[in-house]
């Protein structure tokens, strides 16, 4: 898993689409996340979206099917299953991803894996560039506690990975599957133990995340996370075919600061939720200044159009302070990075 990178921006693979940016030309997404339903069968102590009202509300297949035909002429190339809710409780999640597949989309999963199973695992895992598992207990009881669920989940979930390994070896796929778990104080050699396990289970990386608090959220930690270097037996954990990766940006407050004085990602970026409408990024979920429209009023040509967007844009540049109002290393925060470099450049860039 050399190529793995699980930090960080990959906006400069798209030297296309950044010189169109560059020249001050319409980007429509080339990434675009998608919350099928915000419905969920988990209910995870530190949920970045427990304060949107869960109603069990399900993005129309029919509706999001076309809405993907638009966006791949547009440019888009990916689409992510994450957001609001347990992607696989759509009830056609298949149909979806079978039709994005066929449009040419990259794809990948952010699931509980409670449902990554049967005939439901055997028909999305071939669409999958990866699948990306939330196991956020490092023990069964850990889990039960963390995700509010039964204890005899976190075997069950174990179970489950263990067969989308054994699937994807079997039909020969490229899909990579990982284990990510949200570290929440737990001790450190439960989480050596729960690499190896998973390590033996055949899947390709493990992710230690630090805790990222939302603000919506009240769940806060009682200890101060230890320094990144006590990770460092679990990182040993790692193999040539196995990576280990500590997620633990926001150890260092500096780091973690923004440098850049406006959110330039917009234009690459967009989040489709389950009732239709799109955001600029999931910590503004329900902030309707946030909001560019409903896939159900327009299609995306409209809905991304100068016009439409500029009431938000407007308001995002209109912010003082980002590190106010946005979240610390936010899902968008190394494009901005990226993009902030390039339209900043230091002196004597062509001493390269």
């Amino acid at each position: 898993m050399t190529g793995l990178q699980l930090d960080g921006s990959k906006i400069h693979h798209h030297m296309e689409a950044l010189a169109r940016w560059k020249r001050g030309e319409k980007i429509y997404p080339l990434l675009v996340e998608v919350s099928p339903t915000n419905g969920c069968n988990h209910a995870c102590l530190f949920c970045a979206y427990d304060y949107i009202h869960r109603d069990n509300t399900f993005l129309n297949a029919d509706r999001l099917i076309e809405i993907y035909a638009e966006l791949r002429a547009l440019g888009t190339k990916s689409l992510f299953y994450s957001g609001e809710g347990e992607p696989l409780l759509h009830k056609r999640i298949g149909d979806i991803m079978k039709a994005a597949a066929e449009l040419g989309f990259d794809q990948a999963l952010n699931t509980n894996a409670t449902a990554l199973k049967g005939k439901l695992m055997e028909r999305i895992l071939p669409h999958m560039t990866f699948v990306r598992v939330s196991l956020n207990g490092v023990t069964a009881a850990d889990y039960g506690r963390v995700h509010v669920v039964p204890e005899t989940h976190f075997e069950m979930v174990m179970t489950n990975i263990k067969a989308a390994v054994e699937l994807k070896y079997q039909l020969g796929l490229q899909t990579t599957i990982g284990v990510q778990c949200v570290y929440l104080n737990q001790p450190i050699e439960d989480l050596v133990d729960q690499a190896r396990r998973v390590r033996d289970l055949g899947v390709d990386y493990y992710s230690v995340k630090q805790f990222n608090p939302h603000p919506e959220n009240p769940f806060a930690l009682d200890l101060p996370t230890p320094p990144a270097d006590d990770f460092a037996p679990v990182l040993e954990v790692a193999t040539e075919d196995f990576h280990v990766h500590g997620r633990l940006g926001l150890m260092d407050p500096a780091s973690a600061k923004r440098p850049y004085k406006q959110c330039l990602s917009l234009p690459f970026f967009a989040e489709i939720v389950a009732n239709g409408e799109v955001y600029t990024c999931g910590p503004h979920l329900g902030e309707k200044d946030f909001c560019y429209g409903n896939i159900h009023d327009m299609d995306f040509t409209t809905l991304w159009s100068d016009a439409n967007r500029d009431k938000v844009e407007a308001y995002i540049r209109r912010i003082d302070d980002l590190d106010h109002v946005c979240m610390p290393n936010c899902r968008l925060d190394g494009i901005n990075r990226a993009l902030w470099d390039l339209q900043n450049p230091p002196d004597h860039v062509n001493f390269i």
